[in-house]
């Protein structure tokens, strides 16, 4: 199949700039594959190699009218594949992994005040948690709960697009932290206050 697209690419192009689903069914089936082995070199989970897939195909059908040279259709997906995966990868090292509520309990040996500025930490969380929209609220709580959920597990449990889930998440974390920084300055600024 990927030979018959390669000879015609400039028809098949044009074809699903036109809107022709075939044309973009034969356009994936060609080169899909070699999409999904870029994001096992990356050692991109399979789940999120498919958000990014959906992503970058996404930019295609976003840009293909401004393609100028079909014959370099394979080498643009690839290049796009990449970056994604790169910008990934990048992300998973800056994340820190969400875990259960247990880091929060005061630990044996820790000074009194731990215990109470622990306690304060996870108020602020719980009251910026609440302020989410549900959807967010409820992504954010099953993945901190069951961190090792798959997106396929967690898409049929929320009633969420497998593709919408990591940017589900990603504006979820952006708004909890904007609400716990807001907090915290009117935190300071009410005890900068009261001073």
């Amino acid at each position: 199949m990927r030979q018959a697209v390669a000879e015609n690419l400039a028809a098949v192009v044009r074809d699903a700039r036109a809107g022709d689903e075939q044309a973009w069914s034969s356009l994936v089936e060609a080169y899909g594959p070699g999409l999904r082995a870029i994001a096992r070199r990356f050692r991109i989970p399979p789940d999120q190699a498919g958000d990014l897939s959906q992503a970058t195909w996404l930019q295609l059908f976003n840009g293909i009218d401004r393609l100028q040279h079909p014959e370099a259709l394979g080498s643009w997906l690839a290049v796009t594949m990449r970056r994604f995966c790169l910008h990934a990868v990048a992300g998973r090292e800056r994340e820190c992994p969400m875990t259960g509520l247990d880091e929060w309990l005061v630990q044996p040996g820790d000074a009194p005040e731990t215990g109470l500025l622990r306690a304060e930490q996870a108020a602020s969380v719980r009251r910026a948690l609440a302020r989410l929209p549900e959807r967010q609220r409820r992504l954010l709580w099953h993945m901190a709960t069951d961190p090792d959920a798959r997106y396929t597990e967690i898409s049929a449990r929320l009633d969420i697009p497998v593709g919408a889930i990591g940017p589900t998440r990603a504006r979820a974390l952006g708004r909890l932290r904007r609400l716990l920084l807001d907090e915290e300055r009117a935190s300071h600024y009410t005890h900068q206050s009261g001073s």
